[in-house]
């Protein structure tokens, strides 16, 4: 980096631009420092098509998928701080693998799919957590709920694995009535292109 911020001075100095009636505030040091704040590392292209998302419905022992996925990560590993993830999934393609529990799922009384067609997920912030780990901390919409939820990356140079629990109930989707029979582990699996 520093190499490409003395070649670009040198460059604007050989132009004459440096000669030209700046403001007295403005000198090659500032710009200089502008120049750093280019971050050259390469973001990381995600396979949108390979892209899964899954669950396991604990106290069902039911597990399933969901697609008709919508999203965008913008993502460098060396500066998670101004990552962002955020995106959506279609109820209607929800697959446990049981046509008529599938069809029950997309009633009012559960997702209700007809008035609230998408979940969505929206990050607020990404921190390190550790070697190729990262969390991301947003807010989930299910129906007409937002709730914040934790999705915890990992990476390596194919992959950028993230798992989650929540509880459908907090959702207004009660399949049982106990709130710990309602839990959901989801699991993203995003491809890495480059």
């Amino acid at each position: 980096m520093k190499i490409l911020i003395s070649i670009l001075l040198a460059v604007f100095i050989s132009q004459g631009f440096a000669q030209t009636n700046f403001p007295n505030e403005i000198n090659a040091s500032n710009i200089a420092s502008e120049y750093a704040l280019i971050n050259d590392y390469q973001k990381l292209i995600v396979d949108k098509e390979k892209s899964k998302i899954s669950f396991d419905f604990i106290s069902e022992e039911t597990s399933g998928t969901i697609s008709g996925l919508d999203f965008k990560i913008d993502f460098n590993p060396t500066d998670p701080e101004n990552a962002s993830f955020g995106g959506t999934a279609l109820i209607k393609t929800l697959d446990t693998d049981n046509f008529l529990r599938d069809g029950h799922l997309m009633w009012e009384k559960f997702f209700y799919k007809k008035k609230y067609p998408k979940i969505k997920f929206e990050s607020k912030q990404v921190v390190s957590f550790g070697t190729n780990t990262y969390k991301v901390i947003g807010m989930l919409t299910i129906k007409e709920t937002k709730k914040e939820v934790i999705i915890t990356f990992s990476l390596d140079d194919k992959k950028l694995l993230g798992k989650t629990t929540i509880y459908t109930s907090d959702f207004g989707v009660n399949i049982h009535d106990e709130r710990e029979k309602n839990k959901l582990d989801i699991r993203f699996y995003f491809p890495i292109i480059q």
